[in-house]
């Protein structure tokens, strides 16, 4: 897509080498090549490697690594979710609302 400029959802101009995210599926990635045709203008993202319409990307300045990475937390971090958990639980079973056949 020489010559031709696009941008994303937010109206931010893309180009080869922006990063971006599919934000229905949070899917991110670098844009590696563009492709126009009669339905608009279209992004390859390289983690998929699958085309997204360039109006329903979003640039962001530079894909993180996973962000869900290890995190360490105290005992008493611990105990105060777990004492949180106990509370909310209810204390004893009940079959009031058990319907059987027969």
């Amino acid at each position: 897509m020489a010559g031709i400029t696009t941008s994303d959802s937010a109206g931010n101009p893309l180009h080869v080498g922006s990063y971006v995210v599919y934000a229905p599926t949070g899917t991110k990635g670098k844009v590696t090549e563009f492709l126009s045709d009669e339905h608009g203008a279209w992004a390859l993202v390289d983690k998929t490697d699958l085309f997204y319409k360039t109006d329903v990307l979003t640039a962001i300045d530079e894909e993180k690594k996973d962000e869900r990475g290890e995190k360490s937390f105290t005992r008493e971090e611990i105990n105060e979710v777990l004492e949180k958990q106990r509370e909310a639980a209810p204390d004893q079973m009940d079959d009031t609302s058990l319907e059987s056949g027969g």
